[in-house]
């Protein structure tokens, strides 16, 4: 074999390789932020209706459809009265940035698995 002709099927080769390991990295990426979608929209739908004071608000660098990104640091008020501290990264609608302030009062939904609880935002930006 030529020198010229063991060079030409090592690139292929790892063009190959290096090609199906991102294929696999892409669809695992897709997956899981179906998979995310899906939970987020039925919290949305059949968590437990909340509230929730913003103790911060700090701008994400990401954004979606327009909306800017947002992380949430909040304490959630349950039916019961027990409180809980979440802190959630979320999109919201240009037009509700005011309700999101500092010391504001927002409704949340929650799902408790344990002692762990996922809380999505109401008013949030949820993608079809």
């Amino acid at each position: 074999m030529t020198t010229t002709l063991i060079i030409t099927v090592a690139v292929i080769g790892f063009g190959l390789i290096t090609g199906t390991i991102t294929m696999i990295m892409v669809f695992k990426l897709l997956r899981n932020n179906k998979q995310k979608q899906h939970l987020r929209k039925s919290i949305l739908m059949d968590g437990i209706p909340a509230e929730a004071i913003i103790h911060d608000i700090t701008q994400t660098s990401s954004s979606m459809d327009g909306r800017p990104g947002v992380r949430l640091d909040l304490t959630v008020t349950q039916v019961d009265g027990r409180t809980f501290p979440t802190i959630l990264e979320t999109y919201i609608p240009v037009t509700h940035i005011p309700q999101f302030q500092k010391g504001s009062v927002i409704h949340v939904r929650y799902i408790a698995n344990g002692n762990e609880r996922k809380v999505e935002v109401e008013d949030a930006y949820m993608r079809n």
